[in-house]
């Protein structure tokens, strides 16, 4: 019994002081760990990838065991559903860019369009207003000390030159991240199941008491997460189609660009159908105020249906989550994150709060 007091005095001693260095030395500490983790960013978005790929490989490889019933076939059921789940992603990618880059290239030389006529109103404004013309008149080209132009021009010129180094040097960095991350989630998906077993192994054995409170916490996150990303992107797709099909039905421009901004604006909770709804109504006033109008019915309408019919029935049943508690999610991810904040505390609200739910009804049961 001693020895246990011992040790336990020894581990407190240890702790407290780590905690005394952690503080002291708190600017090396916080350093420290700015330079962690912006070197794991990859790894934790790699991560990130690797645990929506999942979703998609789960499936893959269900229906690969349905069709390949043999044992030698069976080996290949990983290869076979990392390749297509990517395959999918890339397709969907592909797909999306087909609709939305030809008419973003048509609204964007619109946009010019009318920008250079406003150019040309502006100039003409400026060569028939007389106090102009009279100041640039007195405008005495001899005092100009033409030094300072020379030097100005000159940081100008080195100014502009460090922009392209850092914007080069970004577009560099991008790339190494987002090749890390592409790699790192194949890993994790290839060896997700030695990952699995060697967790279990070391939550059993530094913490035996808590591992199976742990690992159900970790169950309810898990399938909170995977039910959301499915149902949100179930609802997107949906929306999308939808806003495709009646936007065409009523012939207004840019229906393939407008239906796929609106379904990834689906993809945030609450705010992201007024975001999609903003963008394509400012899109569409370009053309037509008329059929901005249009579109703005169109769209209300749209949104009322999926938010008390479609998004009920695929998101709502899946996260088990209050509106008051999405609403009160969404608040707290967007101050904290901002928009990829708000789509990260909406499951995990919903996990919290089955967690909370099944433990209060089984207090007070025992009560």
């Amino acid at each position: 019994m001693k020895l246990k007091i011992q040790r336990s005095h020894v581990s407190l001693a240890i702790a407290a002081f780590i905690l005394y260095l952690a503080i002291h030395y708190w600017p090396v500490v916080a350093k420290l760990i700015s330079s962690i983790t912006s070197a794991a960013i990859p790894l934790l978005i790699g991560g990130i990838v690797a645990y929506i790929v999942n979703l998609l490989l789960r499936q893959y490889e269900h229906l690969y065991l349905k069709v390949f019933k043999t044992k030698q076939a069976q080996r290949y059921r990983r290869l076979f559903g990392i390749i297509f789940s990517y395959l999918t992603i890339i397709l969907i990618l592909v797909i999306v860019s087909s609709l939305v880059v030809p008419e973003l290239i048509s609204c964007i030389k619109l946009l010019v369009a009318n920008h250079g006529q406003v150019v040309d109103k502006f100039v003409k404004a400026i060569e028939h207003n007389q106090d102009l013309n009279t100041l640039w008149d007195s405008f005495d080209l001899e005092k100009i000390k033409w030094n300072q132009v020379g030097k100005y021009l000159t940081l100008g010129f080195g100014g502009t030159f460090k922009a392209v180094i850092s914007t080069a040097s970004s577009v560099v960095s991008a790339v190494t991240t987002t090749v890390i991350a592409f790699f790192f989630s194949v890993y994790l998906l290839i060896y997700k199941e030695m990952l699995i077993r060697q967790s279990r192994k070391i939550i059993n054995a530094y913490l035996p008491r808590l591992s199976e409170t742990f690992f159900y916490v970790i169950k309810v996150i898990n399938t909170s997460y995977s039910n959301y990303i499915a149902g949100q992107c179930k609802d997107a797709a949906i929306l999308g189609i939808s806003c495709f099909i009646g936007m065409s039905i009523l012939r207004l421009p840019y229906a393939s660009m407008i239906a796929v901004v609106t379904a990834i604006g689906a993809l945030i909770p609450i705010i992201g159908a007024i975001l999609g709804a903003s963008i394509g109504v400012i899109i569409i006033f370009a053309v037509s105020p008329f059929q901005a109008g249009i579109f703005l019915i169109f769209i209300i309408v749209l949104q009322q249906l999926d938010n008390r019919i479609t998004y009920p029935l695929i998101v709502g049943k899946s996260i088990g989550l209050p509106s008051v508690w999405v609403f009160a999610a969404v608040i707290i991810g967007g101050g904290i994150y901002g928009i990829l904040g708000m789509m990260f505390t909406v499951p995990l609200f919903a996990a919290i709060y089955k967690i909370i739910r099944t433990d209060t009804r089984e207090r007070l049961k025992t009560e």
